[in-house]
């Protein structure tokens, strides 16, 4: 079965940051322990990079800007129980 989908573009801003909850399939050290089997949070941030390029080699002095940005992780962190 195939239906059209909505899809709208997410425009995220250099420095925006998220915690994403992840589940340890394979033992993970974190702050001097070991996790396996178990959650933990890491902590990521949108990075853009910025790339000039020269698409014309006839016009050098006309570069072109790409921006291509990326989530980094920043740090891992386990999750208490309350």
């Amino acid at each position: 079965m195939i239906w059209n989908a909505k899809y709208t573009k997410a425009e995220y801003a250099n420095g925006t940051t998220r915690l994403k909850r992840v589940f340890a399939f394979k033992p993970t050290y974190i702050d001097g322990k070991i996790i396996w089997w178990g959650t933990y949070e890491i902590l990521q941030a949108y990075v853009i990079k910025v790339t000039l390029a020269i698409l014309d080699p006839t016009k050098p002095t006309e570069a072109t800007e790409f921006k291509m940005g990326s989530w980094v992780d920043v740090s891992k962190r386990l999750m208490t129980n309350k």
